[in-house]
């Protein structure tokens, strides 16, 4: 397997480091979006990553000006718009000719990059979303995805979940927003109940 690192300009005036996994003839590329405080070095990316190499996919693991910077998150509309235009210009230099098919997963803020990022190029992608937030019950509406949320999730509550009752949903019970719990062991629980959907969704894109 080819490791790349990537670097790109942000508006945070510092550049953003992407880290590519290649393997020769990958026709799936996953690209991993983190959320706000969750970076794709946790279990949440680390082992699905792991589960799109046995697929033979490549991956794609991204990250956002602000923490390139080392800066807290910021959720206004203005910090949302610049991160989905660093990332556009980013992906106009990525060669994406030779996928068939392009995933993006994602987590919390990520999703919402991820489904207006996706809006913005112009291109079909697959989506996971893990722990969505509500502003992007539009894009689970608009694509062919798999959602993951928890009952505990403060985030996306029971309300959420029910405008997204047909959509392909994972709820896990006793999750938080982290999609774990306070007892280690019920977390790796619901870390492999991840996975194994992760896997069956996986599975039909081969």
């Amino acid at each position: 397997m080819k490791v790349q690192e990537l670097k790109f300009p942000t508006s945070w005036n510092a550049q953003a480091m992407f880290k590519k996994f290649e393997t020769e003839g990958a026709a799936t590329l996953v690209v991993e979006f983190p959320g706000a405080q969750y970076g794709t070095e946790l279990p949440l990316f680390h082992y699905p990553r792991k589960l799109a190499f046995q697929y033979g996919f490549d991956a794609l693991s991204l990250e956002y000006g602000y923490q390139s910077a080392r800066l807290k998150p910021e959720f206004d509309d203005e910090s949302i718009h610049n991160i989905v235009s660093d990332l556009e210009g980013a992906f106009q230099t990525i060669d994406l000719s030779p996928y068939k098919q392009i995933v993006f997963l994602s987590k919390s803020l990520g999703t919402l990059i991820a489904g207006l990022l996706a809006e913005k190029l112009g291109i079909d992608v697959k989506h996971v979303f893990l722990t969505p937030l509500s502003r992007t019950i539009p894009y689970i509406h608009e694509n062919n995805c798999l959602v993951v949320t928890g009952t505990d999730d403060p985030v996306f509550t029971e309300i959420e979940r029910n405008q997204i009752s047909s959509a392909r949903m994972l709820v896990i019970d006793g999750a938080n927003h982290g999609l774990e719990t306070q007892d280690p062991m019920k977390t790796l629980k619901m870390l492999k109940d991840v996975l194994e959907e992760v896997d069956g969704y996986y599975k039909e894109l081969r």
